[in-house]
C-alpha cells in the first residue's frame, strides 16, 4: 500500500477547488443559485472562469458538491465517529441531533438557500434529494447499532425507528423550528434527543 503524500501540485489543486466551492457556497446563500454565474464564482474565488471549469466543471457540477462541503464544514465524520462505537444507547441515539445542530450552526445559510430554492431549481432539488438519502442512510446505521444492542423498545420495529428518527432529525424540520418558532439550536438538539429516547429506546 502506498503512503505517498500528495504532491505540491495536487495540494494546490485541492486548495483551488476548496476556494471555488467556498466562494460558490457563499454566493448561493447570499444571492441565490439562479443569480450566481460561474464568472461570479471565479471572481469571488480569485481565479479565472476557465479555472473553475477545469477544476470542478459547470455550475451544476459545483452545486452537486455542496453535500460534501456541508459534511466537511459541519464536521459530520467526527461527530459520528465519536459516538457510533459507543455501547451507550442514549449516546448513539443522540448522534443525529448533534449532526443537525452542527449543520444549522455552520451551514444554516446554504441549507436554507437549498430548501427555499429547490422548488424552482431542479439542480438544487437534486442536492436536497442526495442530502436526504445520506441522512436516511446515516439513520439506518444508527438504528442498526441500537438494534444490535437490543436497545429498541419491544414495540418498535427497525423500519419504524428509521422513519421516526429520520423525520424528527431532518434538517428542514429543524430549520422550521428555528426560523418559524424561534427555537435555539440547543433546544432543537435537546428535543430531538428526548423525543426519540421516549419513542424508540427500551425503557425510554
Amino acid at each position: 500500500m502506498s503512503n505517498k503524500r500528495p504532491t505540491l501540485r495536487a495540494r494546490q489543486a485541492q486548495l483551488t477547488r476548496d476556494e471555488i466551492l467556498g466562494a460558490a457556497r457563499r454566493l448561493f446563500a447570499e444571492q441565490g443559485y439562479s443569480r450566481t454565474s460561474v464568472r461570479d464564482i471565479a471572481e469571488a474565488a480569485g481565479v479565472s472562469a476557465q479555472t473553475v471549469y477545469d477544476s470542478i466543471g459547470s455550475k451544476q457540477a459545483i452545486v452537486a458538491r455542496l453535500n460534501d462541503l456541508i459534511d466537511a464544514e459541519a464536521d459530520i465524520a467526527t461527530i459520528v465517529g465519536s459516538s457510533i462505537g459507543s455501547t451507550d444507547p442514549a449516546q448513539i441515539l443522540a448522534v443525529q441531533a448533534k449532526v443537525v445542530r452542527s449543520i444549522l450552526e455552520h451551514c444554516g445559510d446554504i441549507v436554507r438557500a437549498l430548501v427555499t430554492g429547490a422548488a424552482a431549481e431542479p439542480d438544487l432539488a437534486l442536492v436536497l434529494a442526495e442530502g436526504h438519502r445520506r441522512h436516511v442512510a446515516g439513520t439506518h446505521r444508527i438504528v442498526g447499532v441500537l438494534a444490535g444492542l437490543d436497545a429498541l423498545a419491544p414495540s418498535v420495529t427497525v423500519d419504524a425507528a428509521v422513519a421516526t428518527l429520520s423525520a424528527t432529525s431532518d434538517v428542514s424540520f429543524a430549520m422550521l423550528l428555528a426560523d418559524l418558532y424561534g427555537w435555539s439550536f440547543e433546544e432543537i438538539e435537546d428535543w430531538i434527543v428526548e423525543t426519540n429516547r421516549k419513542l424508540l429506546l427500551r425503557g425510554g
